[in-house]
């Protein structure tokens, strides 16, 4: 072997050595690149289409002006970068009209659409909500046809809630991310608990998450799986309330015990609610609006009603916990969610990042994720090591905000 050759091996395999670290899990035997940073981004409701309107291919209507995909999710596209993007897809998806069940609001979005959002890097949908049958079964059987066309293109895509009998909706979506096992389950309400809605052993439909059998049916089928992480999608909420609602606050924590969830993104409420911290573990009770052309402007409402919020979790392999672990947790308070999705600006997503707080530690005392606002008015939680090179940064800008 020449000189030459040798020193070009050394440095291959210091590099994959660098990159490769490997550790073996005891308790399921798998192994994981130690030191491999995982980055998750959600954002609340997303529907791309108004009430009623029929869906058009290139983009949605603004009155008689048609806004394409492109120009509604100008302001946003930046922000789905994680490794796991998160929406709560919160319409029937379908390329044509459909009838629909007696509903003051039905939304039909088109598959060019959520097709264009995954494009985009969202990658993890729910579709467990109360508008999944807004179009009856003929609508719930659309969607997901269109969603598996869209699969089959993109198959980083992965969504769960609604299935085409009750064992698909209480499924789990196991997958790997950079090497890690994730596991992923979604649960929503049913408009006005209308068991026809809920899906059944050779019926469309999601579970309801208000119906104790429904919901411990999937978070059994969460505990039974073996994963790095775990994720929840939970949709539940009195609407335009920042408060928990009764026996809410327990719940999502049986989540957590029962199922070994690491991670519970809520919605519906239309409004935020309070982040819970227990351990390295995260409960947010309710982001918001994120993206929902169906939704009413908040702008008008007080400071505690008038925004959405988009977050991001930076995880890291922990080895004596054998899983993935929150490092860093990063809060973007958005407006104009109704229309084109904005972040806001500084001084006003800081004093929404301060109601945050307040209504957190209101409710939660202790367990209140805390937030610092940062000079772009986004919220940071640096929850300790191991962290990655993306956690690091967002900290150490952590770090420059409180020293000026």
């Amino acid at each position: 072997m020449s000189r030459s050759h040798a020193i070009a091996l050394t440095a291959k395999t210091a590099l994959l050595s660098a990159f490769l670290v490997v550790s073996t899990v005891a308790a399921g035997g798998e192994a994981h690149a130690v030191g491999g940073e995982l980055v998750v981004t959600f954002g609340g409701d997303v529907c791309l289409n108004r009430s009623r309107l029929t869906p058009e291919a290139s983009g949605t209507r603004f009155g008689a002006t048609l806004m394409t995909w492109p120009k509604l999710t100008r302001a946003i596209r930046k922000q789905t970068n994680g490794d796991l993007n998160f929406v709560n897809l919160e319409t029937v998806v379908s390329d044509k009209p459909l009838s629909s069940v007696q509903k003051k609001y039905a939304f039909l979005s088109h598959p060019d659409g959520v097709d264009y959002l995954v494009r985009m890097g969202i990658n993890l949908m729910s579709t467990a909500n109360n508008h999944a049958y807004d179009y009856g079964e003929q609508g719930a059987h659309s969607t997901l046809r269109h969603l598996a066309r869209i699969k089959r293109r993109h198959p980083k895509l992965h969504y769960a809630g609604l299935g085409s009998n009750e064992k698909q909706a209480a499924a789990v979506q196991v997958f790997r991310v950079r090497g890690y096992r994730v596991a992923f389950a979604a649960i929503g309400n049913l408009t006005n608990m209308n068991k026809a809605h809920r899906a059944g052993p050779h019926k469309a439909g999601t579970l309801g998450i208000r119906y104790e059998k429904d919901w411990l049916q999937v978070l059994d089928n969460l505990r039974r799986v073996k994963a790095d992480y775990k994720i929840l999608s939970a949709h539940l909420g009195v609407e335009r309330s920042v408060r928990l609602d009764p026996g809410q606050r327990a719940k999502y924590e049986q989540a957590l015990k029962r199922a070994g969830v690491d991670l519970v993104i809520g919605h519906h409420p239309h409004v935020v609610r309070p982040v819970q911290k227990q351990g390295r573990k995260l409960i947010f009770y309710s982001l918001g609006n994120y993206l929902i052309r169906g939704a009413r402007n908040m702008a008008p409402f007080p400071d505690r009603l008038d925004y959405g919020l988009f977050g991001r979790v930076y995880l890291n392999f922990d080895v004596k916990r054998g899983r993935l672990v929150a490092t860093a947790v990063e809060a973007i308070p958005m407006t104009e969610m109704h229309a084109v999705s904005t972040p806001m600006k500084p001084t006003e997503a800081a004093r929404r990042i301060a109601v945050l707080n307040q209504i957190s530690k209101a409710q939660l005392g202790a367990a209140a994720l805390k937030l610092r606002a940062r000079s772009d008015g986004s919220g940071i939680a640096c929850l300790g090591g191991p962290y990655g090179p993306r956690a690091k940064r967002a900290c150490v800008a952590n770090v420059a905000s409180r020293a000026r």
